[in-house]
């Protein structure tokens, strides 16, 4: 029989264990929960962890998104940089969610040049490098054989600029190859292809002043393009399909200089497409398109992404030699800007013969709507605010229809 000061002392010890053991448990779990804290103030590129933007001899219109939790400002470094470079504002007070600045770069006549854009909130800074091409530079020539560089934490290959404006978000996966062609010192136009079913996702350029020139003629350069294997080239693939080799980024696209017509006759650059098809009322939407992208009253730049769905579900059956996916629908978005408005219209089409005659409001939607058919996000690049807008506009409403004069 135990005692009752032994029976005290027991209970005592086990009620001291439990509240210790409770205790460690609260630690533990506190430990295993951090508080995450986010820097109080920061500087960066949408859409990319680089600290650097790039931009080529032709100019550039992009943002950069501001974090503050103070009063803060904007500074280009050094001074002359202002003479080249445009911010849409240089200071401001504290901000609850990120905020998007434009910015603009001129067009560059002479040497390489860089600034820094420095912001500032009391004792702090973060920084961002703006590197623009001259006009002498010499871009690098592509190895034809490329060895894939390491892949992201998405497992694409990453061999472009994901900053563009016109770019969609990509898909991920080591099946994917991201790469935007440049043709003296210009973003040509950029793409995301698809190696395991011989495709292009999307491609994507835009028209402004010098991308918009007609200086050459078609150059029928056809080739495999540089910047992805060898081992996983269509060139052999479209004779005798019955599909023509139909681009999608048009020849008549790009022709401010050879070598950028040379890059559109890229295999990666070819959807199979029915003759009559390709050459007829696709060909007439193209037509428009680049209608709009030379007209300099209609816009400062025409950003634009187009592409056949690739997607399992929007396939036909059949693949060209076994290998090459055949879309069942082709589609076209265009966002314009033109000063601080910008303006946005979709075609959506299905892969057969049309009319000729068929209004292009027939197959005319909203970036919205097009969206929701493709699962695919476009021009995220955009400062949220301004793409909702220019993403859910109704071609079919009235007011919509001066802004694209022709449809």
């Amino acid at each position: 029989m135990i005692s009752p000061n032994k029976l005290y002392t027991l209970l005592l010890s086990l009620m001291v264990g439990g509240v210790i053991a409770l205790a460690m448990a609260c630690t533990t779990q506190r430990k295993e929960q951090p508080i995450r804290r986010t820097s109080p103030l920061q500087l960066r590129l949408p859409s990319s962890t680089s600290k650097v933007k790039a931009a080529t001899n032709a100019g550039d219109n992009f943002f950069v998104r501001l974090q503050s939790e103070s009063a803060w400002t904007l500074h280009l470094s050094p001074e002359t940089a202002k003479e080249w470079i445009t911010l849409e504002r240089t200071r401001g007070e504290a901000v609850a969610r990120p905020l998007d600045i434009a910015v603009q770069l001129s067009k560059n006549l002479g040497p390489a040049r860089e600034a820094k854009l420095i912001v500032r909130s009391g004792s702090l800074a973060d920084t961002i490098t703006i590197t623009q091409q001259g006009t002498a530079s010499t871009p690098p020539s592509p190895n034809p054989n490329p060895n894939p560089p390491t892949p992201g934490p998405s497992g694409e290959h990453i061999l472009g600029d994901v900053t563009l404006l016109e770019a969609p978000a990509l898909a991920g996966g080591s099946n994917n190859y991201y790469i935007t062609h440049k043709a003296n010192n210009v973003v040509n136009y950029s793409l995301e292809y698809d190696i395991d079913k011989r495709h292009p996702r999307f491609v994507c350029f835009s028209f402004d002043d010098i991308t918009s020139e007609t200086a050459v003629k078609r150059t029928d350069a056809w080739k495999w393009d540089p910047m992805i294997p060898q081992k996983y080239s269509t060139e052999s693939m479209f004779k005798n399909s019955g599909y023509d080799r139909g681009h999608l980024v048009a020849s008549h696209d790009r022709v401010y200089s050879r070598e950028a017509n040379m890059q559109t006759f890229y295999y990666s650059n070819m959807s199979p497409q029915l003759p009559n098809f390709n050459q007829k009322y696709w060909s007439k939407l193209e037509q428009q398109v680049q209608s709009w992208g030379r007209n300099k009253k209609f816009r400062d730049v025409l950003y634009v992404a187009k592409g056949g769905t690739i997607r399992d579900d929007q396939v036909e059956n059949t693949k060209v030699q076994g290998r090459i996916v055949v879309p069942k629908y082709y589609w076209m978005a265009m966002v314009v800007k033109k000063g601080d408005t910008y303006h946005g219209l979709a075609f959506w089409l299905e892969h057969k013969e049309w009319d000729m005659k068929t209004p292009m409001m027939t197959v005319a939607l909203s970036i919205d709507e097009l969206e929701k058919k493709l699962g695919i996000d476009l021009f995220h690049n955009f400062p949220d605010d301004i793409e909702k807008k220019f993403e859910a506009e109704d071609p079919s409403d009235p007011s919509m229809r001066a802004h694209w004069p022709g449809i």
